[in-house]
């Protein structure tokens, strides 16, 4: 047998503020990823297929190189949902991913990849996993899925794991009206670093209001209440701690407002900062032109991407 599917998934922007490990909103910037298998699918676990690991755009060199092993997150969303349907492929698998993800900086890079890998392997077995399955697969490789959801299932997602019942997911759209500017410094920050920021507890009165300022964002950003969202987007459990991973970050967040933004917030776990605009291209960029200057001034280069919202979420279809 020799067949080939290209999956497309969307990057994301996750927390968006207070929502932390909870909201993610699907962007419409992409990873292709391109599988062909040489060879036939077993019912056992002792088959090891030869890869070839090829990866073009951003994560294809310094500072951020994906791996081109086994380690490739589309490698491993591949055997996963092999695994899942009880399979194993005995053969040559060549895995070719080409992203406009930016890795390492808040955009759901690893999360797109790893869920281009499950969608693909799920085509290519013919397994028929559905969404929620998918999504407890890729929870289980990443830990959390307020990425993964969005990737998959497109929009913007309210993600809860449950105990032994998988994961709750609540779908909606971004106001219509909204734009993004994801403004990203050439700067790594892990995840895992990201979160060894984090205290090992908080006050209980910080806990109450991301609550109560969580459940009114996401209504808000689906409703467009524009004039709610900056004090809506405060966060008391993740911001104020990567904050001080972050050069300047406190005027950056000074600037974006003061520009005019409707909400700022840190990209995932950082270090590009998300600015929400209602309005056109050019209002996004001379929103965000200040903050690359900023970052400049301290002698770091940045870009701006405008996004819009993906409402689609990841895609895969044979090529041949």
């Amino acid at each position: 047998m020799i067949r080939t599917v290209q999956a497309v998934v969307p990057g994301s922007t996750g927390n968006l503020g207070p929502g932390f490990d909870l909201f993610g909103l699907a962007v419409d910037i992409y990873v292709r990823l391109t599988v062909t298998v040489e060879g036939t699918f077993v019912m056992a676990s002792t088959a090891e297929p030869e890869w070839v690991v090829e990866w073009d755009g951003e994560g294809s060199g310094p500072p951020a190189p994906v791996p081109l092993d086994r380690q490739n997150l589309a490698v491993c969303g591949l055997e996963s949902a092999w695994s899942a349907a009880g399979l194993a492929f005995d053969g040559r698998v060549t895995v070719s991913g080409s992203s406009e993800i930016p890795v390492a900086r808040g955009l759901g890079a690893s999360a797109a990849s790893l869920v281009a890998g499950l969608l693909a392997g799920e085509s290519l077995a013919d397994a028929s996993l559905d969404p929620e399955r998918l999504l407890e697969l890729a929870t289980a490789e990443e830990g959390h899925p307020d990425n993964a959801a969005p990737s998959i299932m497109g929009g913007l997602i309210a993600a809860a794991p449950l105990e032994g019942r998988g994961v709750l997911t609540h779908r909606s759209r971004l106001f219509e009206d909204y734009l993004l500017g994801a403004v990203v410094p050439e700067m790594n920050l892990s995840t895992r670093l990201a979160r060894e920021a984090l205290p090992g507890e908080i006050a209980h009165q910080d806990a109450v209001k991301n609550q109560q300022r969580s459940f009114f964002l996401f209504h808000a950003l689906v409703e467009g209440h524009t004039d709610e969202l900056k004090e809506l987007v405060e966060d008391s459990l993740h911001q104020p701690y990567r904050a001080r991973l972050i050069p300047c970050f406190e005027e950056l967040m000074a600037l974006a407002w003061s520009g005019g933004a409707d909400a700022v917030w840190l990209s995932g776990s950082g270090p590009t900062l998300l600015v929400l605009v209602e309005g056109s291209v050019d209002r996004v960029e001379g929103i965000c032109r200040p903050l690359e200057e900023r970052w400049a001034a301290e002698g770091i280069s940045s870009r701006t991407l405008v996004l819009g919202p993906d409402d689609l979420g990841g895609a895969v279809h044979d090529v041949g």
